[in-house]
């Protein structure tokens, strides 16, 4: 008899043929309910990063509970937050730990691969009966306790196939944490570059080899306009590039070519091409981009228009900790943000016009390889994302 092909997933591997069996959370795992012991290290579940210990956050953690008030997770359990679940904050217990009372421990039984459901509650039609089995008054007061996780609907394959997924897919995110492994390097280098350089430790000759002039310095203020240009949607009918700052470092900003954002009040300010975007609100984030087209942004956005100074140079200034560390010097309030009374007045280094070209150019050159492996990064998460709509039912 042929299987029935509704239980059975579009991408395979040829020695599994047998249909995938209709289940449920509970016939995957039983619930651990132990309490917390002393010397245990206390884990956190993080959407993105799964399971990592609490002390690498960087976040106060309100709750200073009892070893005893806290929850056992063995290593290889899966763990959830029941208040996050259905955005999919759950992750696979790495070693034996504590974990806060507000998460679901879940024992794996012998049937399941523990690894196979870390790629499992990931996907996005998994994360829909998460969410559908959740309960609460309002959306961002979805829980999902064990006992309607346990009715959560799944289709589930052999543990042999479980496995061979598991381990397919492992192999995917091996090759995404090298890649990140790379990137995060590179960034390390750059900025041991970027300091070698604006510190003047590390000087640059010109096209004949002969050393440059030396270096003028003067306010930030002075080597750029702040332009306070509003954008108003009533004076044309042109669809403009509106901007978003993203938190990647490499400074790129995303562009929505449309009015729609346009026409909200926080996004009114104009830039040219050549202008330097920095996001004031936290400015430890890093947010900035050099812009290539006119287009505009929020208010919570600074707009630096370079004038006697090139503006390739000016933005690889702008990403350096020497520059971070004057914007973060804030007024105190919970919501860091950059002053320009503070940041205006910070003396920049200025070189010969060539030599600002040269010093672009150098750290272009690592910015265009960053570039290159953030690409790759988002090439595999993109096959990962693939594999994960045609591996599972």
């Amino acid at each position: 008899m042929k299987p029935d092909r509704v239980h059975v997933p579009s991408l395979r591997f040829p020695e599994h043929v047998d249909p995938w069996v209709p289940s449920n959370g509970g016939d995957a795992f039983t619930q651990r309910r132990q309490r917390g012991e002393e010397g245990l290290p206390i884990y956190s579940v993080t959407l993105e990063g799964g399971m990592v210990p609490r002390d690498s956050l960087d976040r106060e953690i309100s709750s200073n509970a009892d070893d005893e008030a806290n929850l056992r997770a063995n290593k290889n359990d899966m763990v959830y937050n029941m208040m996050r679940m259905w955005q999919g904050a759950v992750g696979l217990a790495p070693v034996d730990c504590m974990v806060s009372p507000a998460y679901v421990v879940l024992i794996p039984k012998q049937v399941t691969s523990p690894q196979f459901f870390k790629h499992w509650f990931k996907r996005s039609r998994s994360i829909y009966w998460l969410w559908a089995y959740s309960y609460g008054l309002t959306g961002d007061r979805l829980r999902l306790y064990y006992r309607d996780f346990v009715k959560v609907p799944m289709l589930l394959p052999s543990p042999s196939e479980q496995r061979k997924i598991a381990d397919f897919l492992g192999a995917v995110d091996l090759r995404t944490e090298l890649l990140r492994s790379q990137l995060n390097a590179l960034k390390r280098y750059k900025r041991g570059l970027a300091q070698s350089l604006f510190s003047q430790r590390l000087r640059l000759k010109d096209d004949g080899g002969r050393d440059f002039p030396d270096w003028e310095r003067a306010p930030l203020s002075e080597m750029v306009g702040r332009p306070s240009e509003q954008f108003n949607p009533g004076e044309t009918s042109e669809r403009p590039f509106v901007i978003e700052l993203e938190n990647i470092e490499s400074g790129s900003g995303r562009i929505i070519n449309g009015s729609a954002l346009a026409d909200q009040q926080s996004m009114k300010v104009a830039f040219k091409s050549g202008d330097i975007l920095f996001g004031k609100l936290r400015p430890y984030l890093r947010k900035f981009w050099l812009a290539d087209r006119p287009g505009v942004c929020s208010s919570e956005i600074w707009v630096l228009r370079p004038r006697n100074v090139q503006s390739s140079y000016l933005y690889q200034f702008v990403q350096t900790n020497i520059f971070i560390r004057v914007a973060n010097q804030s007024s105190g309030s919970k919501m860091p943000r950059a002053d320009w009374s503070v940041v205006g007045k910070m003396p920049v280094p200025r070189p010969h016009a060539d030599e600002q070209r040269k010093i672009a150019d150098f750290l272009g050159t690592v910015d265009d390889r960053l570039a290159g492996v953030t690409a790759k990064i988002e090439a595999m998460q993109a096959f990962k994302k693939a594999l994960l709509q045609n591996m599972f039912i």
